[in-house]
């Protein structure tokens, strides 16, 4: 049973009411997000679009006092721009403005009536409406750049909102052969070996795998690699410590936290990444010496479902193929790993 994000959008008057709807939520094993779970010091409104684009569903309350306000249409606003589906609750008769296009449910403010309404079922089937992929926005992250700062930005947004998720990734050694350790450390010197990049470009790098590791050492990770890349452009030394790195941080981590899968099929420009059900992003060009370009990211929680079901079959075809197991494959994964290191020669 999916645990469905649900954000609550009410007026301060009417927190009794919004109270008893998170009670009923919780009942029925779903995750209420409202303003009670916001971060102090930061921007309210910032927050309250993030944790919308976010939401399974958006679920405003609507009584006398909320709907005199113009936020509550703004937020209804967005919620549909993203294609986030609204399940108003009305507690009086029904307003007009963007409201008014919305089928409701109705209850008064003893809500004797609204637990049938709220039941998981019916936020299931709400939720399978919207769960295409081409109804989700996206942002495009041009530059190899421009991916590394809102991967970050992505990971931090979950973490700010007091949540993690698994990190899936499908993709040549992962966000985690990128070096954790400060930029003066030789590893930044040995990894771009003839092709040195910008202290910037390094900096944004270790952010990015900084972001994704503080989700994975919470909520586990799946990977699926290509160890035998070989990465020509920068030299034989180059590809050592990229596998080096991957294997430190395969041997940090617990079986029960890592599963990892071999695919030497893969593309050059695939890179995929899915953190929990809350974001995606997937890079639509690249190549080794120039990084993954154009990636492209969705927040759409209800047809995030989908991207996670193709990816784990995948994995376990991959896993399979391998003769491996869920549990051991973390441990075959190093073993492998450490015979492909042994096999490169010094320069």
């Amino acid at each position: 049973m999916t645990n469905y994000r649900i954000f609550i959008s009410y007026s301060h008057e009417d927190e009794k009411i919004v109270e008893k709807v998170v009670s009923l939520l919780e009942q029925f094993k779903l995750t209420p997000m409202w303003d009670k779970k916001f971060a102090f010091g930061s921007g309210f409104h910032e927050q309250i679009k993030t944790f919308i684009a976010h939401a399974h569903v958006f679920l405003p309350i609507i009584t006398e006092s909320s709907s005199k306000r113009g936020w509550v249409h703004q937020e209804i606003g967005y919620a549909m721009a993203l294609n986030v589906p609204v399940l108003p609750i009305a507690m009086d008769a029904l307003p007009g403005e963007m409201i008014q296009q919305l089928h409701a449910v109705r209850s008064d403010k003893n809500l004797i009536e609204l637990k049938k309404h709220l039941s998981h079922d019916v936020f299931d089937n709400l939720i399978k409406r919207f769960q295409d992929p081409q109804l989700a926005s996206y942002q495009s992250a041009d530059l190899t750049e421009d991916r590394a700062i809102l991967l970050a930005q992505y990971c931090h947004d979950i973490l700010n909102m007091g949540y993690n998720g698994c990190v899936r990734q499908k993709g040549a050694l992962s966000s985690f052969h990128i070096p954790d350790k400060i930029r003066s450390h030789p590893v930044w010197r040995l990894r771009y070996g003839s092709k040195p990049k910008s202290e910037f470009h390094c900096r944004l790098q270790r952010n990015e795998r900084i972001a994704l590791e503080q989700h994975a050492r919470k909520a586990g990770c799946k990977l699926i690699i290509d160890p035998t890349i070989p990465y020509e452009p920068y030299g034989p030394q180059a590809r050592r410590v990229r596998l080096e790195t991957l294997l430190e941080f395969l041997e940090s981590m617990p079986d029960k936290l890592v599963q990892v899968a071999i695919h030497t099929k893969m593309e050059e420009a695939e890179n995929l990444i899915i953190v929990g059900d809350w974001f995606a992003a997937e890079s639509l060009s690249g190549a080794i010496g120039k990084g993954y370009r154009q990636t492209i990211f969705t927040r759409h929680a209800p047809s995030m479902q989908s991207r996670i079901d193709l990816f784990d079959q995948e994995f376990d075809l991959l896993l399979k193929d391998n003769g491996w197991s869920a549990k051991n494959s973390r441990l075959k994964a190093i073993e492998q790993l450490k015979k492909i290191i042994a096999g490169i020669k010094p320069e």
